[in-house]
């Protein structure tokens, strides 16, 4: 992965039912145009806590690895997140609170923009 691109696309989700132990599948995908880093996350529970905590993944390795002192875009196709990090909407779930605070912090550091994109678009780039 190239944490110096000037665009990533990222998606977040969950699949099926609680398994056996009461947790949901959780993914996330981050792609840099070229390369994608596929996750399991085994604390999400939600498909929006999976689309933070990508994010926050993200955000993470751009912190520790971009050399690049200019934000890039990163594209998602969470209304939900897009509207609560940079709209001002408010965080109703308690459980995303601690996540938002995180990544509000992140995306500040990382100079990183985000940007709402449609879930065809994400797919074309994530292949789901």
């Amino acid at each position: 992965m190239n944490w110096n691109a000037a665009e990533f696309w990222i998606d977040g989700g969950c699949l099926g039912n609680n398994d056996a132990h009461g947790k949901r599948n959780a993914y996330g995908s981050i792609s840099d145009g070229k390369a994608i880093m596929r996750r399991r996350f085994a604390k999400a529970r939600t498909n929006n806590e999976a689309e933070y905590t990508t994010l926050l993944a993200a955000l993470k390795n751009m912190l520790m690895n971009r050399t690049d002192p200019n934000g890039p875009t990163i594209y998602t196709d969470s209304q939900l997140m897009v509207g609560q990090l940079t709209q001002g909407s408010k965080v109703k779930a308690e459980n995303l609170l601690a996540l938002h605070d995180e990544v509000t912090l992140l995306l500040a550091k990382t100079k990183a923009k985000l940007v709402w994109l449609t879930r065809p678009k994400i797919v074309e780039k994530l292949g789901h």
